[in-house]
């Protein structure tokens, strides 16, 4: 037997034991697996040699050790203590299995570092569209029962999504939105969830259920605004409000504004707000609020939103206008720009001509301020 295997022994009760009597493990190897078979001196004794070598001390030494040790009354005592040695052994672990056994009545284990593997691996196997084999492992860390509600609803969503976006599988999709929304209903993910399951009950051909889910979903919208407003239409059995189509209305540019100042005209729009409604609805259901292109165009729009927002809050205040310099603007470019007309003539576009010059050059001021703070750096060179 290799010496790696005596180092074995030190996993035993047995490993104590020599080191009491200051044996090395390969002797009590000897001991117990040869006299416990009745083998002789003679055959145990090569592994005292081999102990002797592996361990550096000569073979005198060793035999010296040998023969202390194989008398019958020494062999009687470490059998006897081998064999208390063991039953000790087991008793402790019968008492420590007792008491873990105790432990698990007495309360839930932690599984937490099992849920967080089975939730990682999850993730791992939808992003590589292994679905099927994702949605197992969800299920597998569904099983285990110290789940928290915020985390067992949001599987539960993300197995709905699976259904819905990459198996088409709406049935199964419903059931899953549904049992998410009903674990944690102020869960973030309750709106995806509730208009994905629409969306599944109308693919199924479900509309009534589908109708009743969407009414239930958008009856937050169900109350006026504001004191006072009246319902125009009604969508779903969810209201329109008059203050919704004077809010459009508002939003559009004076000279259009001025085309529904009557009666007619109003109902026409609000007919015309109505279908657009509609269709919004149904561009919702069916996830094209997710569509890449149209993801991309609201980021554009956002950004010209959020700049132009933030240069009339904090560029254009720093634009200040005084009308003698109007004047001067009027006359420094009087032959090239307007053409020696009278400065009354022209004075409306003089003072936009100066406004937009003057804007310029504050905004360049700023940019040129934010530029310095952000350490920026062109490389013109490798623009092709």
């Amino acid at each position: 037997m290799p010496y790696k295997d005596y180092r074995g022994c030190a996993m035993s009760g047995i490993t104590r034991e020599a080191r009491k009597s200051d044996l090395s493990l390969c002797v009590v190897y000897a001991l117990v697996r040869h006299v416990d078979t009745g083998a002789d001196e003679d055959v145990c004794r090569p592994h005292i040699r081999r102990v002797s070598r592996l361990r550096g001390n000569d073979r005198e030494r060793g035999n010296d050790r040998w023969c202390r040790m194989t008398g019958k009354p020494a062999l009687r005592a470490w059998r006897a203590s081998f064999h208390l040695g063991a039953i000790t052994t087991l008793a402790v672990i019968g008492i420590s299995a007792a008491l873990l056994l105790l432990a698990s009545c007495g309360g839930v284990a932690d599984n937490s570092v099992a849920i967080e593997r089975h939730k990682k691996l999850a993730g791992e196997l939808r992003d590589s569209k292994l679905y099927v084999a994702a949605i197992e492992e969800y299920e597998k860390l569904l099983a285990y029962p110290d789940v928290d509600v915020k985390t067992r609803g949001n599987v539960n969503y993300l197995i709905g999504r699976i259904y819905f976006e990459n198996l088409a599988d709406y049935d199964q999709a419903a059931a899953y939105y549904i049992r998410a929304r009903a674990i944690d209903p102020e869960g973030s993910y309750v709106n995806e969830a509730s208009k994905n399951l629409v969306a599944s009950l109308e693919k199924m051909g479900r509309l009534l259920d589908a109708k009743r889910h969407l009414n239930a979903a958008t009856d937050l919208t169900a109350t006026p605004k504001q004191d006072g407003d009246i319902a125009v239409a009604r969508v779903g059995g969810i209201p329109i409000w008059l203050s919704q189509i004077e809010e459009e209305l508002q939003s559009l540019p004076v000279e259009v504004q001025m085309q529904f100042t009557n009666q007619q005209a109003k109902i026409e729009y609000t007919h015309q707000y109505v279908a657009i409604e509609l269709l919004y609805r149904a561009a919702l259901r069916e996830a094209y609020d997710d569509d890449p292109e149209i993801k991309s165009q609201q980021r554009l729009l956002l950004r010209k939103m959020l700049v132009d927002k933030y240069v009339l809050d904090k560029v254009m205040p720093q634009v200040s206008i005084d009308t003698n310099d109007v004047r001067n603007f009027y006359l420094a470019n009087k032959d090239d720009k307007y053409h020696q007309a009278p400065y009354d003539s022209v004075k409306a576009q003089v003072f936009l001509d100066y406004q937009a010059q003057k804007a310029n050059a504050a905004f360049s001021d700023y940019i040129a301020k934010l530029s310095r703070v952000e350490k920026v750096e062109f490389y013109d060179q490798n623009v092709k």
